[in-house]
């Protein structure tokens, strides 16, 4: 029994370690071609393991938006940055208009219809753009802006992060939820550097190895919060940041 149980184990060590090692590999050496035959079953693994943390999300979003709501009752006017399909619109105080920015004109539609069943959050403007330049949004004109694993992919986080402030009014507020590289764990930070080519071919360009607080504390934002999450699986994935910047 001992004999057998110990084949056992050893065929599921080999699996978890091959398996791995055969996608990085793939998506190494081959990125189009994994591209075209992987990413469809990575992205749904992506998404299947996000409803499995959705709970703990939800927790760190009612922390982060929880500002929002302290406002003091006038409409706010949210720019959000890859509003995606508008999971975020059920944390917006009512009375709030969105300008959303994306390069993908498709999640349009997604959005009139998040707007349905959110009937106090209204999208007024879909801007077709890249985060790093939002010329067609008035600088200081907007209250908030939201940004929920984009960072993450974007080309450049410190133009990203530029615009936002000059988007943003005087003492408006930028509120970020983001993962990234885990800043003391050799074992985790190692994990994420062995599989960003995976993420980052198969993903949509996603880095799980940025150090993004870097960024946001250079920026040049009057007060910068921010907290971490590590408690979210596979941790090497899921390392979170969130928290607010003021203009």
């Amino acid at each position: 029994m001992a004999s057998v149980l110990r084949r056992v184990a050893v065929s599921a060590t080999l699996v978890s370690l091959t398996v791995p090692a055969g996608l990085y590999a793939f998506a190494k050496l081959s990125p189009e071609t994994a591209a075209v035959y992987c990413k469809p079953a990575f992205l749904w693994i992506c998404a299947r393991l996000k409803r499995i943390n959705q709970k703990r999300f939800s927790t760190l979003k009612e922390d982060i938006f929880s500002g929002l709501r302290e406002q003091d009752g006038r409409p706010l006017q949210i720019l959000e940055i890859g509003p995606g399909k508008g999971t975020n619109f059920e944390y917006f105080p009512k009375r709030t208009s969105v300008i959303a920015v994306d390069p993908n004109l498709n999640f349009k539609l997604d959005l009139e219809e998040c707007s349905k069943r959110y009937p106090d959050v209204q999208v007024t403007k879909f801007v077709v753009a890249g985060a790093e330049d939002m010329a067609e949004v008035a600088e200081g004109s907007v209250d908030a802006v939201v940004c929920t694993l984009v960072l993450c992919s974007v080309h450049d986080v410190d133009a990203v992060l530029g615009e936002v402030k000059r988007v943003l009014k005087p003492g408006g507020r930028f509120y970020y939820l983001e993962h990234v590289r885990h800043p003391t764990l050799a074992r985790t930070r190692a994990l994420q550097e062995l599989f960003n080519p995976v993420f980052y071919s198969l993903g949509g360009s996603c880095n799980i190895n940025r150090e993004t607080w870097r960024n946001i504390d250079s920026a040049g934002f009057s007060d910068v919060k921010y907290k971490m999450e590590g408690n979210i699986r596979p941790k090497f994935m899921f390392h979170m940041l969130y928290g607010t910047a003021v203009k």
